[in-house]
C-alpha cells in the first residue's frame, strides 16, 4: 500500500475538528499511541529516509490495547509524507521490541507518544494529534494501491486543506521523531 499523507502543525485542534465534522467526517476513535523506532547498527534505515517502528496503542474509550510493526519506505515526492508502507499486527509489542533488539536493531530515542483523535470521511483519515513535547498537528491520509492513484488522492487531500484555510505549502515533511530529537 501507499500512504498519501500530509502533516500540518496547527494551533487549535478543536476548531479543526468542528470544521471537519461539518464537512462529513465522523469521529472513529480516541487513542494513545506509543511509537518506538528502530535502526540497525549502521544507521541505514533512518539514513535512507525509511522508518521501522513498533506502535503500541491504547483505546481511551474501551481500554483495549494492540500493537503492530510498521516499515515505511522512502518519501515518494518532495511535497508530502507519501510512502510505501507495510504493517501487521503483533500480539505483544514488548516482545516484538525485544526480538528486534535481539537481532541487532536498536531503539531510537525518544519514544513518540501522542493522543490521537481519528476521523473518517470515505477513504480519507484525519488524525488530530497532540504529540507530547511538540504540540498539535493534523494529519490527512489516504491509502492507495498504486502510483497511478497517488495524484487523485493528493488532490483530494489538498481540497480538504484548502477548505480548512491551509495550503500544501503549510505542511511539514519531518517525522515526529526527528522533530523531538531536535528539541
Amino acid at each position: 500500500m501507499i500512504e498519501v499523507e500530509v502533516k500540518l502543525p496547527v494551533a487549535e485542534l478543536a476548531k479543526i475538528k468542528a470544521k471537519l465534522l461539518k464537512t462529513g467526517f465522523k469521529e472513529t476513535g480516541f487513542i494513545e499511541e506509543h511509537d518506538t523506532y528502530f535502526d540497525n547498527k549502521q544507521g541505514d534505515i533512518r539514513a535512507n529516509g525509511e522508518a521501522l517502528r513498533v506502535r503500541e496503542t491504547k483505546d481511551h474509550l474501551s481500554g483495549k490495547r494492540r500493537a503492530q510493526i510498521n516499515f515505511k519506505g522512502k518519501k515518494l515526492d518532495t511535497r508530502t509524507m507519501t510512502r510505501r508502507e507495510l504493517q501487521t499486527g503483533v500480539e505483544d509489542g514488548t516482545i516484538c521490541k525485544n526480538i528486534l533488539q535481539a537481532i541487532g536493531y536498536a531503539p531510537a530515542a525518544p519514544e513518540v507518544i501522542k493522543d490521537r483523535t481519528m476521523l473518517q470521511n470515505g477513504s480519507v483519515t484525519a488524525c488530530l494529534d497532540y504529540v507530547h513535547g511538540l504540540g498539535e498537528f493534523l494529519e490527512l491520509e489516504i491509502l492507495v494501491r498504486s502510483d497511478e492513484e497517488k495524484g487523485a488522492a493528493l488532490a483530494q487531500i489538498e481540497s480538504i486543506l484548502n477548505n480548512l484555510g491551509y495550503q500544501i505549502s503549510d505542511t511539514v515533511r519531518t517525522s515526529y521523531l526527528s522533530m523531538l530529537q531536535k528539541e
